[in-house]
């Protein structure tokens, strides 16, 4: 355990994306997240000089671009642009260690509508609502 780095403290903040300045590219992040604030996988990059483009070339799945710190309680927001276009999809995703996550989807198709989804631990094959008891939406 005296080897791996301590899980990354959460701190208040405010991030404006008018720069690629403390983006780390996940084959170099070592869990230090005094190193930088983002973790990328993808090709992000600078559109206009005022925002990051998460794109999706021909050759891959699209970008990835994650947090270096947790966040335990608090208020989230984001402001973003979504794609278009069958097949892609623009998410906004909270996910724990454990795999509990919280998301919001754009699905290209259809911009103006957000679909939300959540999952404990991973399971994605859920067969009663863990908040209801009734069965999910996604085996009627």
């Amino acid at each position: 355990m005296d080897s791996c780095m301590p899980a990354p403290v959460c701190k208040s903040s405010d991030y404006d994306f008018n720069n690629m300045n403390g983006f780390i590219e996940n084959t170099e992040y070592l869990g230090d997240p005094s190193s930088g604030n983002w973790v990328f996988s993808g090709d992000p990059l600078m559109y206009n000089n005022e925002a990051v483009l998460l794109t999706m070339t021909e050759d891959s799945s699209g970008t990835l671009l994650s947090s270096t710190r947790y966040v335990w309680y608090g208020k989230m927001s984001a402001t973003m642009k979504t794609s278009r276009g069958a097949g892609v999809v623009t998410a906004f995703i909270m996910m724990s260690d454990v795999k509990d996550e919280i998301d919001f989807e754009f699905i290209g198709t259809d911009v103006q509508t957000a679909q939300s989804n959540y999952y404990f631990q991973g399971i994605t094959d859920c067969k009663f609502c863990r908040i209801s008891g009734r069965p999910c939406a996604a085996t009627n």
